[in-house]
């Protein structure tokens, strides 16, 4: 570690806290002395400490839009590609369901049916693309069909107008009307 000249200013890293927070950058407002420590004792060049940084910030933003979009999504959770097992269902073919994970299908506004016999791990496939796609930007909603037939029972009482004023998809609960 370099000693710091005489002529060296300091660093105001509160004044630094508060503008990076002003920006929006609160990840990076809460690591700045961490990450500056850091930086000083590995000799890092100026650009490379501000990219670490950046990254770890949309690293977490990308990590909150995640937790935010899975809890707004219905999707339940622990049902994970990375849990589903394929041995179990040695007919399913895995390199179709990671083609599947790419989101592609949904890029291209496609369909997709998903049939089987009771057990075989429909739901737990449909959830785990779900979750994929919600990790990959796309906005999911997670329905059993009996919720989506009351909503669409509730509905169908509804002005039109008041139809296409909806932003976001109903949440049933016994106050909701």
């Amino acid at each position: 570690m370099k000693p710091r000249s005489a002529t060296s200013p300091p660093v105001d890293l509160d004044v630094t806290r508060e503008r990076l927070g002003k920006l929006g950058l609160v990840h990076a407002a809460e690591q700045l002395a961490t990450w500056l420590s850091e930086a000083v004792a590995e000799e890092m060049p100026p650009h490379r400490f501000l990219d670490r940084m950046l990254e770890h910030e949309l690293r977490q933003r990308d990590e909150r839009r995640v937790r935010t979009s899975l809890v707004l999504s219905g999707l339940p959770t622990g049902q994970t590609l990375g849990n589903f097992d394929f041995a179990f269902q040695p007919a399913l073919e895995r390199s179709r369901i990671e083609t599947l994970a790419t989101g592609q299908w949904i890029r291209e506004n496609r369909t997709l049916l998903i049939q089987g016999p009771p057990g075989v791990g429909k739901t737990h496939l449909a959830i785990a693309l779900g979750m994929r796609a919600v990790e990959l930007g796309f906005g999911v909603v997670f329905y059993r069909l009996e919720d989506l037939l009351t909503a669409l029972k509730r509905d169908a009482d509804l002005p039109t107008r008041r139809l296409r004023s909806k932003t976001s998809p109903p949440r049933w609960s016994s106050s909701t009307r």
